[in-house]
Parts: structure tokens; sequence; C-alpha cells
């Protein structure tokens, strides 16, 4: 009597588990045609929330994946100073090592070396001749001083630039970046920000974007040297003592930014509590063209933590102050 029932048993799994899998393939098959026909700009938004390595296995699952999310994972690409200039030397020209060099937009040199990035000459990576047709964006760490930026021919195909310096106060100046007319977003890591000298042009003359992580200067010097009518959104992140120094005081207390329309500062440090209960306003009205100001991390102003805590328990507030939204959040702070 066991037999038939357990049959039935094996029959009625054998159907559960046929039905899973074409709910499963159906899914799968849904999923793949809307990757096939969905706009650029939807495939750009959700490439950037997921990780980099997560769109790389989408990609692996099968042929149309792949062959629809190729320009997604070639745009960015990274390559040692060993592979770069060992293809260079062979062939007088730079061969990314990937088969469709001409997806590529952003190069990540992975490795610093001294010589390397004294004798390569950068402008072959922008250059019109270059099988790299679309490439705009540089990101490299150096092992010292950007001033060998001087020495390349000009790359007007350069947009963006990350410069991170293996060495603490490693020496920057805008005039490093001359070669580079077209420069429009410049993140610097780790570096002591060196006064130029006035010049008959403008350097970087569309810069609109600049990010400092850890960055300093000195007196005679200001930040708003590096494009005071110009830069449009200024990102300042800092996990060291100089958070707290004059010359960041100093700039909060008196910006001198005329196009300026987003600046954020996040303070990382801990143990270092920036308050800026009087600079707030003064940073607000000195700027009139400031739409955004977002606060992050160990920074302390009583009056927009007195909104925080009149309402209902979150790391974020936004406050607006003078036509300006005020974005405070002290995530960073609370949660170590």
């Amino acid at each position: 009597m066991m037999v038939p029932k357990k049959r039935r048993v094996e029959t009625y799994d054998m159907e559960k588990a046929g039905q899973t899998v074409s709910k499963a393939v159906g899914t799968r098959g849904r999923f793949v045609k809307f990757v096939d026909e969905a706009p650029h700009e939807l495939i750009l938004q959700l490439t950037y929330m997921l990780d980099r390595k997560d769109v790389l296995a989408l990609s692996s699952t099968n042929k149309m994946l792949r062959k629809r999310l190729r320009p997604y994972v070639f745009d960015q690409v990274k390559c040692s100073w060993h592979e770069l200039t060992h293809c260079w030397k062979l062939t007088s020209d730079v061969h990314v090592p990937i088969r469709c060099p001409e997806l590529v937009e952003t190069m990540r040199i992975s490795t610093s070396c001294s010589n390397s990035e004294w004798a390569f000459p950068f402008h072959v990576l922008f250059d019109h001749e270059s099988c790299m047709t679309n490439i705009n964006s540089l990101v490299l760490p150096t092992s010292g001083s950007t001033n060998f930026f001087k020495y390349c021919k000009k790359a007007p195909r350069l947009l963006k630039l990350r410069i991170v310096a293996d060495r603490n106060d490693s020496e920057f100046s805008l005039e490093h970046m001359q070669n580079f007319p077209a420069l429009r977003e410049l993140s610097l890591s780790n570096f002591h920000i060196e006064d130029h000298e006035i010049t008959e042009f403008d350097l970087c003359p569309d810069l609109k974007t600049v990010t400092l992580t850890n960055c300093t200067w000195s007196y005679p010097f200001n930040i708003e040297k590096l494009g005071k009518d110009k830069i449009s959104a200024l990102h300042l992140i800092y996990s060291n003592s100089f958070i707290m120094s004059e010359r960041f005081r100093y700039f909060l207390s008196y910006p001198g930014f005329t196009n300026l329309e987003e600046l954020s500062v996040v303070n990382n440090e801990n143990n270092l509590r920036l308050t800026i209960s009087v600079q707030i306003m003064a940073l607000i009205k000195a700027i009139p063209s400031l739409k955004t100001l977002k606060l992050t991390g160990n920074i302390y102003n009583e009056a927009l933590i007195r909104a925080r805590e009149s309402k209902a328990p979150s790391h974020t507030n936004i406050v607006a102050v003078h036509d300006v939204k005020v974005f405070y959040s002290s995530f960073l702070r609370d949660i170590r």
C-alpha cells in the first residue's frame, strides 16, 4: 500500500520542482529582455547602484547580457605601470591589455612608480591617434609630487583626474595641471597644496568640481586660488587634525568663492570635534551662490543638533537657511 503513495509523492514533488524551474526561467527571461531593451540612462543608474564585482558577475551569466553590458564593464579598466610601459615600448603606442580599448573611459593605474611617472608621456593616453578613443579620465597613485605632469605635452581630452599620494604632504600645485586645459573634475588625496605664480592664461579654465581628502595648505595660499570664480562644487574630507587648523577655520569664516553652489565638509576623525556654531551663518552669507551645504561626521552645530533632536530619531537632518539646503548627518560619528 505504501508504494503507490510514495510514487504519488515523488510525482507531485517533480511537478512542483518543474513549476519552480519554469518560473525561474521565465523571470530570468523577463530580466534579460528588460536589460536588453532598457535605455542607456537607466542601465547607467542601475550599474551605479551595484558594486563593480556584481556588474562583472552579471555580465558573465550569458552571451546576451555580456554583449549588452560590455560598455558598462570596460568603461573602467586598471593597469599596472609594468603593463602600461611594456606595451608602449613595444608598439610606440599605448594599448590597454583588453580586447575593446575603444570602450575605455577611465583608466586606473594600480601601482605607483617614481621612474615611470617622470618618464611616461601621459599625453599619449589622450592623443587623437590613441586606440582609446573615448578615454577622458585618469586615476593614479603617486610616490611624491605631481610636478612630473608639467613635462608632458597637452592632453585636451582629459576631463577628470584623481591623484592619491602615497606620502602625506606630497607637493601639489595647480601649475602642474597646465597641460590639461579641459580639466573639469580634480580629486586630490594626501597632498600639501602649494601656491602658484599668477600667469597670463587661466590654468584649467573649465575646472568645476574639486575634492580634497586629507589635503593641507599654509599661508599665504588660500583654497580659493584653485578657482575662485569657476569652481561650483567643493568637497573637503578629513580624518586628520588639519580640519582644526587656523587655515581651515579661516576658510570657513572668510570663504571667497563667487560661483560655489555645493560645499560638503566631512570630519572622519572621531577624537577631534569641529565646532562651527558661528561660522555656518557667516559661511552661507559669504557665498551668495551657495545652494547646498553638507556637514557629515564629527561636526557640531547647536542649532542643527536641536533641530535634529526635535524630530523623530534620525542620523540626518535637513534645514533651510537663507535659501540654502543644509544637510547635517552625525551618522559617521554615532556609529563609532
